[in-house]
């Protein structure tokens, strides 16, 4: 069972009520409206709970016109609101602004109920959605913040890379590909890719929160940092399923095995990879120097090998680029240590 969000569920509990109060002392009618829409403005981020509200206020604008054209052609009884729902529900999923249909309903349902649309009811009205959706927002101001839980992932996804690179170093190493040799209790390469997967939705999700709930500042760091990740996940998916072509191993898999050793040794968030990349090329290059193989099967190993380390480079590309494509002010704020 997933854990409740007990903070925002305080906010709704506490913000309900002061809502309600709020609207009974301004003399507003209907106060308990108040209450329900700040429950439904409070998001799980700063940013949404904004974008809710303000297209809530322009629904509102929108819900005003069409049942004051409904209510004044069919009068104030059920044809009126089914017309209402008709074009406003329409209208709203037209423009995006899904989120008011539910709240202005029920607003617009309080001129049905006081048979009538005058100044003093719209003035009613627009009170206990500023009320609402006003506590929402300030409550909202609150969120804790996520870095503890993205430098959390980051540790837990880079511990992960690494135990893949030695893992499909090993088999390099021994010559047994896929799960063959594992020890009892031991985990495959699939099974340590999915658990993988698994740390790096819950690290984009957590990034992603940190950056919607950044009003004042605006930095997207630690999403491009999951994204990275998640883009060199997909390589070592490739590699994974590159390692279940190859048969016996041409003495040309020791170098490979040791450069991905010293991949996962080097393995960190400040590694430009290009010291990595240096070696790389220099394995590239003893490769394509050696004696073409005179054996069918020897040939197709080696260039399943070759592809592997092909695989490698782009793995060790994509940390090149995004190390190039931070600020100076990315790698002073984000980065404890210079990168090496």
């Amino acid at each position: 069972m997933k854990k409740p969000d007990y903070v925002k569920v305080i906010k709704i509990a506490v913000g309900a009520g002061l809502a309600i109060v709020l609207a009974e002392r301004m003399g507003l009618r209907y106060s308990a409206s108040a209450g329900v829409i700040t429950l439904l403005s409070i998001q799980d981020t700063k940013k949404e709970t904004i974008r809710v509200v303000a297209r809530r206020l322009l629904s509102f604008v929108m819900a005003l016109a069409i049942s004051a054209a409904g209510f004044s052609s069919f009068g104030y009884g059920p044809l009126a609101v089914c017309v209402f729902l008709l074009f406003f529900s329409a209208a709203c999923m037209a423009f995006g602004m899904q989120e008011g249909i539910s709240v202005n309903t029920v607003l617009m349902t309080h001129f049905l109920a006081e048979r009538s649309m005058t100044g003093a009811n719209i003035a009613n009205e627009l009170g206990l959605l500023a009320v609402g959706a006003g506590i929402g927002v300030i409550l909202n101001l609150y969120i804790p913040g996520k870095v503890h839980l993205i430098r959390t992932s980051q540790r837990r996804i880079e511990s992960h890379m690494k135990e893949i690179l030695r893992k499909m170093a090993g088999q390099l190493t021994t010559g047994k590909g896929g799960d063959a040799g594992l020890a009892d209790g031991e985990p495959t390469l699939r099974s340590l890719l999915e658990e993988l997967d698994a740390e790096l939705k819950q690290g984009e999700k957590s990034a992603y929160e940190d950056m919607e709930n950044k009003l004042l500042t605006e930095t997207r760091y630690y999403l491009r940092y999951m994204n990275m990740r998640r883009t060199q996940a997909f390589v070592l998916g490739r590699i994974e399923g590159e390692l279940k072509h190859l048969g016996e191993l041409p003495s040309q898999a020791q170098p490979i095995a040791a450069l991905m050793e010293r991949i996962s040794g080097g393995f960190h968030e400040y590694n430009n990879a290009v010291g990595l990349l240096e070696a790389l090329d220099a394995v590239k290059e003893a490769m394509r120097e050696q004696p073409l193989p005179e054996l069918r099967e020897e040939f197709e190993n080696r260039a399943v090998l070759f592809q592997i380390l092909l695989e490698l480079e782009q793995f060790l590309e994509i940390k090149k680029k995004f190390v190039e494509e931070l600020s100076a002010e990315e790698i002073g704020k984000f980065w404890r240590e210079t990168a090496c």
